[in-house]
């Protein structure tokens, strides 16, 4: 079998070396060189990049290295949203118990959200595109725009001036205005809608998830716009700030 072509061996050379420092001891230059086999020059300048990046921490006492604060937080985040899969997921198959359609849930990562958790319809024949795990952008997708309402306008202000925002569909809201407008709508009524913004035959209902004030996740209802009927939106609307009520009292227990 031929061997797979690996570009960037410093970036090897750095998760061997991050991998002698995962049993949670501090070493030293030497000691990470004899255990990697990468010469300790080598060795050096790669934790130079990672104390830089904090991905090591360095001991100035001791000149020795363990893992550093960077990592604590990818684990952190790993954590926190493998709790709130975890604790929302009974409140959501209740959910869906009354609205037979395509649930996500979504923690805001930067500037877009990531899908975490995705209930699908079990009784439809129509399904979302969407895989857990999936990036979407704040000004595109309902539950994007939700946590995008929580935002102070400061904050909308510094995302839409670094945002380039490009059309998903025909529907995508691209003008500036027209998202502030929009944002101002979701922060009035307390949920967010992308009619067809995201893909095309798609309307979505959105909420976000607060705990202790802080905007930490958001869940929507997914649906084809073919089946939305003023009551059946009304449904929605009610039962999803139902389910935001459970989960946030959950939450801030």
């Amino acid at each position: 079998m031929m061997e797979r072509k690996l570009y960037g061996t410093v970036l090897v050379k750095a998760s061997d070396i991050l991998d002698a420092l995962a049993d949670g001891k501090a070493k030293s230059i030497q000691e990470i060189s004899t255990e990697t086999n990468i010469g300790a020059p080598t060795v050096s300048k790669i934790l130079t990049t990672l104390e830089y990046l904090h991905y090591v921490s360095k001991a100035q006492a001791t000149k020795h290295y363990s893992l550093g604060s960077k990592l604590v937080q990818f684990g952190l985040v790993h954590t926190q949203t493998t709790d709130i899969v975890d604790m929302t997921f009974p409140i959501l198959e209740r959910l869906q118990s009354k609205i037979d359609e395509t649930i996500h849930l979504a923690v805001p990562q930067g500037d877009k959200v990531v899908y975490v958790n995705k209930l699908e319809p079990k009784h439809q024949g129509i399904y979302m595109t969407s895989k857990i795990g999936m990036a979407r952008e704040l000004y595109s997708s309902g539950i994007g725009k939700s946590v995008l309402s929580t935002f102070p306008d400061e904050k909308v202000d510094s995302y839409l001036r670094r945002t380039d925002l490009k059309p998903f569909t025909k529907h995508t809201i691209t003008n500036p205005m027209e998202l502030k407008d929009d944002i101002e709508k979701t922060r009035k009524r307390g949920y967010a809608i992308d009619n067809e913004e995201q893909e095309e035959g798609g309307y979505c209902i959105a909420i976000p998830i607060e705990k202790a004030g802080k905007t930490i996740a958001a869940m929507s209802i997914s649906i084809p716009k073919f089946r939305l009927t003023t009551p059946y939106k009304t449904e929605i609307v009610k039962d999803l700030n139902i389910a935001k009520s459970n989960i946030e009292d959950e939450l801030n227990k």
